[in-house]
């Protein structure tokens, strides 16, 4: 990868800067992502994993590190008082799913935020590509053919060294009081949360590691939660007082905050050996009026806060990462026009507006129930947190043969969540993964989640009437942006033969047929799903993907500030 010359600046190295830079460095983009602070990350917080955020890694290739240095999503021991040994309830905070065919992973997991970002950054370091600390944005400025930007390098003497620097791209990762919002001029609206509490990370012993412990003093607005983490020993804390003012002094020593868990769990035989982190923790829920302008766009903290209830922030973060990086990896590489990053923000914005819309619904359900002594409906989350139904079926670059007038139905109420849609299967949904696929020509098993990949669209081929014609039409696509994959359905057999570069699969176990059988059975035989696993379009034949392939690929553009009037083929 030539690092000499980048064309993306990545700042920030938070989980969303990470996905981005990572996202981008496999798909061959030059980059440099940097990070004000002199030391990484150092803590669990935004440690939970939705089932949608584990297929991206997946995706991404980290799949089986994030598994191997994760726990399972335990549930809560709630104490009884006076006394706080004695158990008063066990609940879930989400219904254990069955693994299925189409949903590989089906269950949260737990692993430190900290965790998490080395893993990325070791994916990182094999692409040739380092974190560059003490480095920060100062300003930036943009014009039609690139970004400028002042660049601040700290030494480990403590010298600071200035650099002008030029880019074709922007993207701000630096959370809610970073300057790459601020200095685009984006709205922030929202207002604080009423959630005031201490958090942090300490080494404890006299606990077990299989549920969170939930302590809650008949004062409802005193709590403490001590829950374990994947490191032995480590407890992620989280604790509220009914005195804010109290968290300095409890913050203040060790001493304090062993007296403030001997008091409050009416125990002393929990004793905290020592404090990695802790710190005062007061969220507000905002978020940005769009994602970016020209240039430059902004993704996770940088473009949206809320209560940490539902576990949606750092998932919600990374899918922003996810989906713009496969669109600004296509303009980069000069074959898509700059105007397919519009729909980064397009798709993002109803997505973030429903997560803001449940995180305050779910922080104000726990607190009620807190309150009412309900401690089930005040830890039960709904199904829908696990983000497997979040869709961008109004967006302008889908096409959908099944809808006889998409631009119609994009006017149609948004369910970006997807709470209240059927089951039909539609553009701008979560691709469904389909194991027991078997390569007709090695006869090696596999499945659709280890075909999909960040740096191409996968065209899945399901057994169409006029497939010389649409392989003839993926042809016309940009050399490496689309792997054209047959599957033939169960017991079935190829009548002709097809290019090497056509992967031919037969669907063995009958789930691809299964999962996708409503679009089959609809005569909608090719299903083009994006780089970010998202289904971008489905067409009866070669006219849908021909219009599909015209959104993303062939038009009058201007590119880079050089004016274009041929199609991109």
């Amino acid at each position: 990868m030539d690092t000499l010359n980048p064309q993306v600046l990545v700042v920030g190295s938070g989980p969303a800067g990470l996905v981005l830079a990572l996202s981008l460095a496999q798909n061959g983009i030059p980059l440099r992502i940097i990070e004000k602070r002199s030391e990484f990350h150092q803590s669990q917080r935004g440690a939970g994993v939705q089932p949608r955020s584990i297929e991206l890694y997946n995706f991404l290739g980290l799949y089986d590190e994030i598994k191997a240095g994760s726990i399972p999503l335990l549930p809560v021991r709630n104490y009884k008082l006076p006394g706080g040994t004695e158990v008063e309830s066990v609940v879930t905070l989400a219904a254990s799913i069955d693994l299925a065919p189409d949903v590989p992973y089906p269950n949260p997991l737990m692993i430190g935020q900290d965790h998490a970002e080395s893993i990325l950054r070791s994916h990182l370091a094999k692409l040739g590509i380092q974190v560059e600390r003490s480095t920060e944005l100062v300003s930036f400025q943009q014009d039609l053919n690139g970004v400028t930007a002042e660049i601040l390098k700290r030494s480990d003497d403590d010298k600071e060294i200035r650099e002008t620097a030029r880019f074709d791209f922007l993207v701000g990762a630096d959370g809610a009081r970073g300057v790459s919002r601020k200095q685009l001029g984006l709205t922030f609206l929202g207002e604080p949360t009423s959630h005031h509490s201490l958090i942090g990370d300490v080494f404890v012993k006299g606990l077990t590691a299989d549920v969170f412990h939930n302590w809650r003093p008949s004062d409802s607005k005193e709590m403490l939660v001590l829950r374990p983490t994947e490191i032995e020993g480590l407890f992620y804390i989280f604790l509220s007082t009914a005195n804010p003012a109290d968290y300095q002094k409890i913050s203040a020593s060790k001493e304090n905050l062993q007296a403030f868990i001997n008091a409050t769990t009416n125990r002393d035989d929990i004793i905290i050996e020592s404090i990695r982190t802790l710190a005062e923790f007061r969220p507000s829920v905002r978020m940005v009026n769009k994602f970016g302008e020209g240039r430059v766009f902004v993704v996770g903290d940088a473009a949206h806060v809320h209560s940490p209830a539902g576990g949606q922030g750092m998932n919600s973060s990374i899918q922003d990462s996810f989906n713009l990086a496969w669109k600004l990896s296509l303009v980069c590489r000069k074959v898509s026009p700059l105007s397919i990053l519009d729909t980064y923000s397009d798709e993002r914005l109803p997505v973030i507006q429903d997560m803001l819309a449940k995180t305050v619904e779910v922080h104000k359900k726990m607190l009620q129930g807190l309150k009412n002594k309900d401690v089930q409906a005040a830890w039960d989350r709904p199904k829908s947190l696990n983000q497997l139904r979040v869709n961008c079926r109004w967006s302008s670059i889908l096409v959908d043969e099944q809808v006889e007038d998409h631009e119609g139905a994009k006017a149609i109420a948004r369910d970006a969540y997807g709470s209240e849609t059927d089951d039909q299967l539609r553009a701008g949904d979560r691709a469904p993964d389909a194991p027991g696929l078997v390569n007709i020509r090695s006869n090696e098993k596999t499945s659709l989640f280890s075909i999909f990949k960040p740096t191409y669209h996968t065209a899945l081929l399901l057994n169409p009437p006029d497939l010389p014609a649409l392989i003839e039409a993926f042809t016309h696509w940009p050399s490496g942006t689309v792997k054209v994959v047959m599957v033939l359905p169960q017991g079935g057999s190829l009548t002709m033969d097809l290019p090497e570069y056509v992967a031919v699969l037969e669907d063995r176990e009958g789930h691809a047929y299964q999962s996708y059988k409503k679009i089959v059975n609809g005569g909608f035989h090719v299903g083009m799903i994006r780089p970010d696993g998202v289904i971008g379009g489905i067409a009866r034949g070669t006219k849908g993907v021909d219009t599909y392939q015209k959104k993303l690929f062939a038009m009058k553009f201007v590119f880079l500030g050089q004016k274009s009037s041929s199609s991109i083929d």
